[in-house]
């Protein structure tokens, strides 16, 4: 590409978030898209140029790839039920170990070698807090999950002050209730944090080029989807896994006036700016009607 077609480009994506200056905008990053370095990195100089041009960018991670290896050298066995871990107290320690000591310090410290400030929030300066999750099993019975928890209340005022004062805030995928920590699902908690703030776009970015109508096709991504169209795909088995708790999380952050939501493939370097792109076709987006 030529100098000047660069140069186009560039202006179309500041052109693009100018008037989005002052807001505050929630990046997900989590799945396999956590297990590729450089990818990682271009992700996080990403939100900081993000950061650097005026918007307001918080980070809610999540980390299962690294739990599970930490998992099997414990000798805990990683199991899954409806695309959530099953958490109890053996597997609560891991999962708390490795999100806040290894990667949530991990991000925070790439994010401010790229000069912002990047704070993590849990413990003394926690946001997320919740309950036990149930899920309803066919028998109608609910299924206990352990540890596994969903959010009931975000701290807004922590992160409204944190982001004013140009930090970036750094979230695990943690809450906490009255008996302690509660493991919660990466996606969840970054649209729990979207919808308490009503922000006008989430980005969910993980291991996957968005949804695909046929899973071993990428070429067969679906762009966009309305609620009963992403209904219809968990009917017929095309939304499956770890995938039917992030499109719910969207529609749930949409029907609490969230602007926009949408899933990215963070394994693909800058994909986070190429959002940023007029008619750059990346991710699926997630809409109401």
């Amino acid at each position: 590409m030529k100098i000047s077609g660069i140069l186009e480009e560039l202006m179309a994506v500041l052109d693009a978030i100018r008037p989005r200056k002052g807001q505050q905008i929630v990046v997900k990053l989590g799945g396999s898209a956590m297990e590729q370095a450089e990818s990682v990195q271009a992700t996080l100089r990403s939100i900081a140029a993000l950061h650097d041009l005026g918007l307001k960018p918080i980070l809610v991670h999540g980390g299962g790839k690294a739990i599970d290896r930490a998992m099997n050298k414990a000798g805990l066995i990683p199991k899954k039920i409806q695309g959530r871990r099953y958490t109890d107290e053996q597997t609560l320690t891991v999962v708390v170990e490795v999100l806040t000591q290894e990667i949530n310090a991990d991000l925070c410290r790439n994010l401010q070698n790229f000069g912002v400030d990047a704070v993590p929030v849990y413990g003394e300066n926690q946001a997320l807090f919740g309950e036990r999750l149930l899920l309803p099993g066919l028998d109608l019975e609910p299924i206990d999950l352990g540890r596994v928890g969903n959010v009931n209340r975000v701290e807004t005022k922590l992160l409204n002050d944190l982001t004013h004062n140009g930090k970036i805030p750094v979230i695990p995928s943690l809450a906490q209730d009255g008996l302690g920590w509660l493991n919660v699902n990466a996606d969840t908690a970054a649209c729990a944090v979207a919808a308490a703030l009503k922000v006008p776009k989430l980005l969910l970015m993980t291991d996957t080029p968005g949804i695909l109508r046929d899973h071993k096709d990428p070429t067969s991504l679906i762009p966009k989807l309305n609620r009963a169209e992403t209904l219809s795909l968990i009917q017929q088995g095309v939304i499956d896994g770890g995938m039917i708790p992030k499109v719910e999380a969207c529609l749930e952050a949409l029907e609490a006036g969230v602007g926009s939501t949408k899933i990215i493939d963070g394994r693909e370097k800058y994909s986070l700016l190429m959002e940023w792109i007029p008619n750059a076709p990346a991710g699926t987006e997630i809409v109401l009607e």
